[in-house]
């Protein structure tokens, strides 16, 4: 698992750089700024990037793990999330499958 090729760019761009502002990283990219605001939440979230109080972007300094430990860790998140999505579909079909038996039409199965 690795990061979109989008995401790649960015981390490249942030560690050619140094430290780059998010607006300058988005005409960089020319892409909006709320558009560079998600990349950049999505960067945040894996532990990649960390943004100061001016919007300035660095690579996070706060974690020693790597690159591929903090992807694996991005991905089992998402597999746990998609788990619990599953489990929760399953659980709405058996709902609406009772919903069904109730009023006499076909259940699915």
């Amino acid at each position: 698992m690795e990061l979109p090729p989008r995401l790649q760019d960015i981390v490249a761009i942030i560690r050619e750089r140094g430290i780059i502002n998010m607006t300058d990283l988005a005409l960089q990219l020319k892409v909006s700024p709320k558009t560079m605001k998600g990349y950049v939440r999505e960067l945040i979230r894996t532990g990649i990037v960390e943004v100061d109080d001016e919007g300035n972007v660095k690579i996070s300094q706060k974690s020693n793990e790597s690159f591929e430990e903090k992807v694996m860790k991005m991905l089992e998140i998402h597999e746990s999330q998609i788990s619990m999505l599953t489990k929760e579909i399953l659980e709405l079909k058996e709902q609406v499958n009772k919903l069904k038996k109730r009023r006499g039409e076909k259940v699915e199965t």
